[in-house]
């Protein structure tokens, strides 16, 4: 951005420790609002207005990081890095991580239905846990693993096009 039209030489190791420093703020950044989240509602059991601002820094900043990482080309540039350099190609691992984030849902449900509202007998309890497992588990994981796949697949055909038009512009 340049507002007051300064157009200077930077050196490069000055701006590679700077571009440092920015990362180590965002990531303290991220791990404060993430701490005081869990701290207002594990401790003080607060409710939605006392952590919303927290949701918005922390959902904000993904989204701004996300957006820009696309539009530059970075997220196609970081998925093809990734892949060259482990066995499981970067749209498995976010298939296994829905996967994962599905079942730990339902098992979530299942076991705190189980908890609250079983009489106390282990044969209730267990189908309850059954049943709300399985039917959780058929909500949330064909949703989860859409959603990551799919936005995996947009953002990564938007960012390689942004990538490939930066090298034709170069």
């Amino acid at each position: 951005m340049k507002w007051f039209g300064t157009s200077r030489l930077d050196d490069e190791r000055i701006l590679h420790l700077k571009n440092k420093i920015y990362r180590e703020v965002y990531t303290l950044i991220i791990v404060l609002c993430s701490l005081s989240l869990l701290v207002k509602l594990l401790w003080f059991r607060s409710d939605l207005e006392a952590i919303i601002t927290e949701l918005v820094i922390l959902g904000a900043s993904s989204l701004y990081y996300g957006f820009r990482a696309i539009t530059l080309g970075i997220y196609y540039q970081e998925v093809e890095a990734h892949d060259s350099r482990s066995k499981i190609p970067y749209s498995r691992k976010n298939i296994l991580s829905g996967l994962g984030t599905g079942i730990a849902i339902s098992l979530f449900f299942g076991i705190r239905s189980a908890i609250l509202y079983a009489d106390g007998q282990f044969s209730t309890q267990a189908w309850y846990f059954f049943i709300v497992f399985m039917v959780s588990l058929l909500i949330y994981l064909p949703f989860l693993i859409g959603i990551l796949a799919v936005s995996h697949a947009i953002a990564n055909k938007a960012s390689k096009k942004a990538s490939d038009n930066d090298l034709l512009d170069s």
